[in-house]
């Protein structure tokens, strides 16, 4: 227990990183950026510090307020955990909950109202090219997500568990998915936002609930997971059969050239014809096919989510520092195009 001259938030600290929160993940993150420790050291400062962690990671707020407790998650409805033997529930659970209160905050934002989306792959694919695309790529998906109450966001890899790919949710009705991969090329995330747009089309969502999804590549056993796999390569390239390969390993310059012809041709992002490439011909390919996406594009695929996040959200139905968290757990910390007063 702490003494009567320790700070309380050194033992909160302590008992947070028993759940995954180091201290400065906690201070970056899910604390105010005006917050200092001094000033839990009057009890009404205390509680106030104790409800934001509480109200953005999810936390039981008894049991942060009882030293002598286990740090308990809020019931965050039931969730699909799409995992490898290697990643265990528990390891998952944090970002699982964090994600919960990021969902949570930009649904509430949210403007547009909620249209079910078309029940097949084709007819998705169809209106996003009948809007004048010359493909299915990130920005123009991401665009279609909003357009039918679908808010999509993109999670801080800060978390020293295992980071998923990606998740859906669903909050009081309306869906959300939230990005969790930290990559720069878009191709990457594309696929994974497809995939996730597959499961909330196929049903796959429990009410008030989530899939969370490790690895969107290699869990195709779950029949789940292989079905919002065929929904994404359909969506993004017409087919969901399509496999691109070649009878010899290409290099990636002569690999970024066939993409843009094909991806020309047959309409499909040329990045997703890298990496369709990539999966086709094995593991030590993603190796060329990464080299290959370099040379397609510079690469600020987290920021053009995080951009229309910023543009698209009623930050004026938020409270102040609400609009602070969602913006510093989706820009990797940095708050300073917050866009509230």
């Amino acid at each position: 227990m702490p003494t009567s001259t320790t700070n309380p938030m050194a033992d909160l600290y302590r008992r947070l990183r028993s759940v995954g929160l180091t201290t400065p993940m906690i201070r970056k993150y899910i604390l105010p950026e005006w917050w200092d420790d001094e000033v839990a050291t009057n009890p009404a400062g205390l509680a106030e510090g104790l409800a934001y962690i509480s109200r953005h990671a999810g936390f039981d707020l008894g049991s942060l307020r009882d030293p002598l407790r286990a740090i308990a998650f809020r019931d965050g409805g039931p969730c699909k955990f799409k995992k490898s033997r290697d990643a265990s529930e528990d390891q998952l659970r944090l970002v699982r909950s964090l994600a919960t209160r990021v969902a949570h905050l930009a649904s509430a934002a949210t403007v547009e109202p909620c249209i079910p989306p078309p029940a097949a792959a084709a007819q998705v694919r169809a209106e996003i090219l009948g809007r004048g695309q010359p493909w299915v790529g990130l920005s123009n998906l991401v665009d279609y997500c909003w357009s039918i109450g679908i808010p999509v966001v993109h999670l801080a890899s800060f978390l020293k568990s295992r980071q998923p790919d990606g998740l859906a949710l669903k909050v009081r009705g309306r869906p959300v998915i939230a990005l969790c991969k930290n990559e720069k090329r878009s191709a990457w995330l594309l696929f994974i936002l497809a995939h996730e747009l597959g499961h909330i089309v196929l049903g796959h969502i429990p009410d008030d609930g989530a899939v969370l999804d490790v690895d969107v590549h290699a869990n195709d056993r779950d029949e789940e997971e292989k079905a919002a796999n065929d929904f994404a390569v359909e969506l993004l390239t017409g087919r969901a059969d399509t496999k691109f390969w070649a009878d010899r390993w290409p290099n990636a310059v002569a690999l970024a050239k066939t993409a843009r012809e094909l991806g020309r041709e047959h309409q499909i992002d040329p990045g997703h014809v890298v990496l369709n490439y990539a999966h086709s011909m094995g593991p030590g390919f993603f190796a060329v096919g990464n080299a290959a996406l370099k040379h397609l594009e510079k690469g600020d695929a987290t920021g053009i989510v995080r951009r229309k996040l910023a543009e698209r959200l009623d930050w004026s139905r938020l409270p102040e520092d609400s609009c602070e968290f969602l913006m510093r757990v989706s820009r990797s910390g940095d708050a300073s195009d917050l866009p509230v007063g």
